[in-house]
């Protein structure tokens, strides 16, 4: 059976993250390697090291830009702390609702409660252009995950 070059690619960036709880890759160079374009690298870490699998992917474009691929720690603590670095940036509602999804499956809140902050920070509630909504949504669950840590320690 022959593998997808995104398979080909998963395989890579999983087998490298064996070892450590993140990696930090060059987008260019990983295209490079798999003789591919970077949007197929970007396809790869759009799709497969998503939030809902247990992952954390952080870009920068650019001359020295990178990516780093984090996994997801066990720890309620070490989850909620990186929930936060994604939740101080626009986040989508798409997104949201799978770092919802993910704190759920690890009993950090009840399935009222999921269902309460899906409903406050949804497109119909904020009410607001696009654009304001991704970063009044990432405001908010920063908040809600804040509270969640004081709990916690």
């Amino acid at each position: 059976m022959n593998k997808s070059i995104s398979d080909v690619i998963e395989e890579f960036i999983m087998s490298s993250l064996d070892a450590d709880d993140f990696i930090e890759l060059s987008r260019n160079d990983l295209a490079k390697f798999f003789s591919c374009v970077p949007s197929q690298i970007n396809y790869v870490l759009n799709t497969r090291f998503t939030i809902n699998r247990g992952f954390v992917v952080e870009s920068q474009r650019g001359g020295s830009g990178y990516i780093k691929v984090s996994r997801l720690r066990d720890s309620d603590s070490n989850f909620l702390n990186n929930a936060l670095k994604i939740t101080t940036k626009p986040i989508s509602q798409n997104e949201a609702g799978q770092l919802l999804d993910q704190m759920l499956s690890r009993g950090l809140i009840t399935e009222r409660e999921r269902g309460l902050i899906k409903a406050s920070i949804s497109a119909k509630a904020l009410n607001n252009p696009i654009n304001i909504d991704n970063n009044l949504r990432g405001s908010i669950l920063t908040q809600v995950i804040i509270e969640l840590l004081k709990g916690r320690k």
